[in-house]
């Protein structure tokens, strides 16, 4: 147990060191900012814009439906939807069991035999990688995919428009861009890792196999919102999986109050931040689907 604490410190360590948890990404999304690697969005068709080339089509007659959504949405979105939500749930539960280990390896440092700080520091970086660095698991299960649904699920380079999101119609509440690495960044995650460092150094004797199972579920349903929303450019779809990461989440803080009452109450900002992103992935659908093949 004691050597693979030490490996464990060591592999983490490394990780961070080489970008696995410290590769901040630089899209923005609604939800707070685009997981997984930090690169830039690339746009393969023409300098002219989504919504002119659509304007373009349909005012010359009936537009082709390829054209119309090839013009609405990038990536690859031909999956039917039984095939796209298989790889996603697929990507998601292998995704959440790496998580799930480490933070369960995390929990049985606690009876080590190591000194506190040796404990304590492996639980710290290993709860960083797994709160900070979610979408580096997801990305060792997309590395197995076929290259076709590495390029539509987490790509280095996007295809479609650049501005597709800017392009979609929003509600009027649409919440202010400045607010959102704010509220991710600074207010959702940390307390997310406040309320798991509770946990998993607070409540010695407890069974937290169950609370830490659908808080990684959570985070990779989160993560896989993004490949769909950002990387398949599809709204419907997107909220199909949005709504099932709330209701995880929801769930998640659930249990969390079950174990320990103040690490249930931290999970709350985030619970509210996503209630408002799964409302406006909603009302972005609906304000769009007449026009984009969602």
């Amino acid at each position: 147990m004691k050597r693979s604490i030490l490996l464990s410190i060591g592999s983490l360590l490394g990780w961070q060191l080489s970008g696995g948890v410290a590769a901040v990404p630089r899209g923005r999304s609604p939800f707070g900012i685009r997981h997984g690697h930090g690169v830039d969005r690339i746009a393969t068709p023409p300098p002219s814009s989504s919504m002119s080339r659509l304007q373009s089509v349909t005012a010359n007659g009936p537009a082709d439906r390829s054209i119309i959504a090839a013009s609405c949405r990038g990536g690859e979105c031909s999956d039917s939807n039984p095939a796209l939500f298989a790889k996603i749930g697929f990507g998601a539960a292998v995704e959440t069991g790496l998580m799930y280990a480490l933070a369960n390896l995390a929990v049985r440092a606690n009876s080590s035999g190591y000194s506190k700080v040796v404990v304590r520091s492996f639980q710290a970086v290993a709860l960083l990688a797994i709160i900070f660095g979610s979408a580096s698991f997801g990305s060792l299960v997309d590395m197995g995919m076929s290259a076709a649904s590495r390029q539509a699920l987490d790509p280095n380079q996007i295809p479609g428009d650049a501005d597709w999101y800017a392009n979609l119609k929003k509600p009027s509440w649409n919440p202010p861009g400045w607010l959102f690495p704010i509220m991710w960044l600074i207010v959702s995650k940390p307390t997310q890792f406040m309320a798991v460092w509770k946990l998993i150094t607070q409540s010695y004797g407890k069974d937290l196999s169950l609370p830490l199972l659908v808080y990684c579920a959570h985070l990779s349903l989160g993560d896989a919102w993004n490949k769909v929303f950002f990387g398949l450019e599809c709204t419907g779809r997107g909220l199909a999986v949005i709504l099932s990461f709330w209701s995880v989440l929801l769930g998640s803080a659930y249990l969390f109050y079950g174990v320990d009452e103040v690490a249930g109450l931290l999970m709350v900002p985030t619970s509210l931040w996503v209630t408002v992103a799964t409302a406006l992935n909603w009302s972005i659908y609906l304000n769009n689907k007449g026009t984009c093949d969602a």
